[in-house]
């Protein structure tokens, strides 16, 4: 993973970002409120919350909705994206924001969720995450993750990637930025679905699985 140049692109487009989600994101409803919304199917009471590459904490505030009485930990290496996180939740003293890098480690103990999304895929070993994701959770915690995959067939990956391509290219932005999100992609690390759910039970989940995905967009859910 090179993180300087993933910090460098993400601090550039900090205060654009959630305007042109949904120009970038085709299923936006569905995959950050409604696959979410499960989370309240299994738990009401998390308490201690952590986002993994937060951003601009458009997930947390899907989540926060949900959950307003926990405490959050927004972790993010872009200054400048959880700056406007900041801004989001000006006020709320139940909200903390560390500018680090979580593939390393993740400095928060005792959690309850640990959720992220559009961030794991450009990590190089998604293995060590996993294994400190679950070192993390306590009993009957829960990891969500909202990301990115490569389909399993290279010919409809690339089925995928036209598609998507062509959504993007009617969505409303500028030449210059769909090529600041070309550039982007060419940090990507992409795992299939199915990679990823052998990798979390690999690192100790026993129940998981993805439960909701359109094309390269998927939802994958681990309970400990």
């Amino acid at each position: 993973m090179d993180l300087e140049k993933i910090k460098e692109q993400f601090n550039q487009i900090a205060e654009k970002y959630d305007k042109h989600r949904k120009c970038f994101i085709p299923c936006f409803d569905d995959f950050y409120t409604r696959a979410v919304s499960l989370l309240k199917n299994y738990r009401n009471d998390f308490t201690n919350i952590v986002d993994l590459g937060a951003g601009t904490g458009i997930l947390t505030k899907v989540i926060y909705e949900m959950y307003p009485n926990a405490n959050y930990t927004l972790i993010d290496i872009s200054k400048d994206m959880l700056k406007v996180a900041k801004e989001r939740f000006n006020g709320m003293d139940n909200f903390n924001f560390l500018e680090y890098n979580y593939a390393e480690d993740i400095p928060v103990n005792n959690c309850d969720l640990i959720c992220s999304a559009l961030s794991i895929h450009h990590l190089d070993d998604k293995e060590k995450l996993y294994k400190n994701i679950y070192s993390k959770l306590n009993r009957n915690g829960c990891f969500i993750n909202l990301d990115q995959f490569i389909a399993k067939s290279e010919k409809i990956n690339n089925m995928y990637n036209a598609w998507w391509y062509d959504y993007i290219n009617n969505s409303g932005i500028t030449q210059e930025e769909k090529e600041a999100w070309l550039e982007r992609k060419k940090l990507d690390r992409e795992n299939t679905i199915d990679e990823t759910i052998k990798l979390l039970q690999k690192s100790g989940f026993e129940n998981v699985e993805c439960v909701y995905n359109f094309m390269k967009l998927g939802v994958v859910i681990a309970v400990k």
